[in-house]
């Protein structure tokens, strides 16, 4: 066997131990009466920014009390995710992490989409006019 084939051999294990990691805490979860948009949610968030499931579901309950209370378009939910782990991000890193949910993402869009979601007050600026940083109001009132 070529260590090509090795290495592809120990990708798969590695990935199907992954894979049941997963399985296995998505029972784990459904078994405390997580509901299924929110596991979904969660398990979006972990593999997209690359966090530890348990960060995930804290940005899950997070934005499933402001998703179940309004009705926001895709991009201003995914701005919303993206801020989901209550960092203080500029207009650049939020178009980056929301170009990572989508695929694809506009600077001008989203600097449009957080000035709607300030006035709603989902989130707030914490910077400057010249340098806004932006935070969910939510992780303000958990401090």
């Amino acid at each position: 066997m070529s260590s090509i084939e090795k290495r592809l051999e120990y990708i798969e294990e590695v990935l199907k131990k992954v894979l049941d990691k997963i399985e296995d805490l998505e029972n784990r979860l459904k078994a405390l009466g997580v509901p299924a948009e929110d596991l979904y949610l969660a398990s979006e968030i972990a593999s997209v920014l690359s966090i530890p499931v348990y960060m995930a579901i804290d940005a899950t309950k997070r934005l499933m009390s402001i998703f179940s209370h309004s009705e926001l378009d895709p991009i201003s939910r995914d701005i919303l995710k993206a801020l989901s782990l209550c960092e203080k991000l500029s207009i650049s890193e939020i178009t980056r992490r929301v170009k990572i949910f989508r695929g694809r993402a506009s600077r001008r869009i989203i600097r449009e989409r957080l000035k709607i979601l300030e006035k709603k007050g989902y989130i707030i600026n914490v910077g400057t006019d010249k340098r806004p940083l932006y935070i969910l109001s939510k992780c303000l009132s958990e401090d």
